[in-house]
């Protein structure tokens, strides 16, 4: 299966059932709140869920209540590029994009650097689909994998990337080319 025909098929299985998302959102926001990676990172770089994506609300609100740095990812319209930058509790999120995601605002001072990330973040990536031992397939605007590739070398393995999706989202295999970020984990 190409890429292209991989994200139609799993877009047309996803659960699209609201409670059915919320249900399992919170199962494996349960999952996360309970690993290692998730208890010892001071920096955690979530996502504002689409529709059809495992929303993380969860965890963001156990990351406020542990003192948790934490950030949220922008796209840069004018650019095509994705930063991050660090919110709170108090940010103000807007739907601006052409996605329809509500996104923090793009201050200087808030934006986070790929290489300057504490030892231990976690990086919880969103993608289409992905195999058990970490490959992924984005949406196919490259959005997270530019960004995690402008991560040092000598960083890459202080950090912990886990994909995050559905349990229908979880194939065999995908066509991964050498643009594409592997994965430490995958929650499902």
């Amino acid at each position: 299966m190409t890429k292209k025909e991989l994200r139609s098929y799993i877009k047309s299985i996803i659960p699209s059932n609201p409670e059915k998302i919320k249900t399992e959102s919170v199962r494996i926001c349960n999952k996360i709140l309970q690993c290692h990676q998730y208890l010892s990172a001071p920096l955690v770089l979530c996502y504002m869920a689409m529709d059809d994506e495992v929303n993380l609300e969860k965890v963001m609100i156990d990351a406020i209540s542990r003192k948790k740095s934490i950030g949220l990812p922008r796209i840069m319209t004018q650019s095509g590029l994705m930063n991050f930058y660090y919110v709170d509790a108090q940010t103000p999120l807007k739907a601006e994009d052409t996605y329809g995601i509500r996104e923090p605002e793009a201050k200087d001072e808030n934006l986070i650097s790929p290489d300057s990330l504490p030892d231990g973040t976690l990086i919880l990536v969103p993608g289409r689909a992905f195999t058990k031992d970490g490959c992924r397939l984005g949406r196919g605007k490259g959005f997270y994998d530019r960004w995690l590739s402008k991560i040092p070398l000598d960083k890459k393995n202080r950090l912990h990337l886990a994909g995050i999706c559905f349990l229908q989202q979880i194939v065999e295999s995908i066509p991964c080319d050498e643009d594409d970020i592997m994965m430490n984990s995958v929650f499902y």
